[in-house]
């Protein structure tokens, strides 16, 4: 891929939009492969590696039209890898859309790519991840939404923190009707949200404040270990007594310092792939849960 550097004093509006504005993270090769998760987690569509030096890896990839909440998160857990952005032809940028395949989270739920066909037989959710989200098929995603499938009651109601372009809360709306509200802190994920329910024809999905003052049968929270800790107190605190959450964007190293956060919680079940674990448990019924 031939990468062409813009100044922002430089170009057009016209240029802007014929290009796609991307951001290269150069980091140590014995890190390439953890700074790679965590752009995954972050919700980026692809990835691609490119050689900067014997010791170092550029990882080029998009985190949006406002990418500074990502960038200060790969900062914070990587605070040597260096950082720059380049602009490149969308028509060149798009190609991965070709390539793009439905991820199977059952035997029944797929999601599909908004520009693919539905497996026959299948309970299919569209997912248009326009320039930074990603089409659920992280394994994050997948294992959040198989447990969140599995322990979900029907009609229940549902906070999905973290929710990206709304593969989570959207699937549950269409396949357990659901009533969903959602919040992420990525510039634009909104607007993603309201184009995914549109494809899904879905309406029961409305955006709400984080922290939130509501109480939720079940809680789904697709983020990275850290996040996960430090919005534990909130987390429990939106959750009914006897109700579910889904805890997922963890390295099978992390759970157990993740759930140490959940105390009293009782863990449902568990699921592991690629390294990544996600954890369904209920929250424990007591007097303030209650009152």
């Amino acid at each position: 891929m031939n990468a062409f550097v813009l100044n922002s004093d430089e170009s057009t509006n016209e240029q802007r939009h014929a290009v796609w504005s991307l951001v290269e993270f150069v980091t140590a090769t014995t890190d390439s492969e953890l700074l790679s998760d965590l752009l995954w987690s972050l919700g980026v569509v692809a990835i691609e590696e490119l050689p900067e030096d014997n010791n170092h890896v550029v990882l080029r990839t998009s985190v949006g039209e406002h990418p500074s909440e990502s960038i200060e998160r790969v900062q914070q857990l990587f605070p040597s890898v260096q950082v720059r952005s380049v602009f490149v032809p969308r028509s060149v940028a798009d190609t991965w859309r070709q390539h793009a395949t439905p991820t199977w989270v059952t035997d029944r739920v797929v999601l599909v790519p908004a520009w693919c066909e539905a497996p026959a037989d299948s309970d299919a959710i569209f997912i248009e991840p326009a320039d930074t989200f990603g089409l659920g098929n992280h394994p994050t995603t997948v294992l959040a939404l198989r447990l969140a499938l599995l322990h979900t009651p029907h009609e229940a109601s549902v906070f999905d923190l973290g929710c990206g372009s709304g593969v989570l809360g959207i699937a549950l709306v269409k396949v357990r009707r659901c009533k969903v509200s959602m919040y992420d802190i990525a510039d634009g994920a909104q607007w993603v949200v309201e184009e995914n329910c549109r494809l899904n024809n879905v309406g029961a999905v409305s955006w709400s404040p984080w922290p939130t003052t509501q109480k939720f049968d079940v809680v789904l929270a697709n983020i990275l270990a850290p996040v996960l800790i430090n919005e534990a107190n909130a987390v429990d605190t939106a959750l009914k007594a006897g109700g579910v959450l889904v805890l997922s964007g963890m390295r099978e190293e992390q759970v157990a310092s993740v759930l140490q956060h959940y105390e009293g919680f009782n863990e449902l079940s568990r699921e592991t792939q690629d390294g990544w674990t996600a954890v369904a448990l209920t929250s424990p019924i007591d007097e303030r849960k209650t009152s």
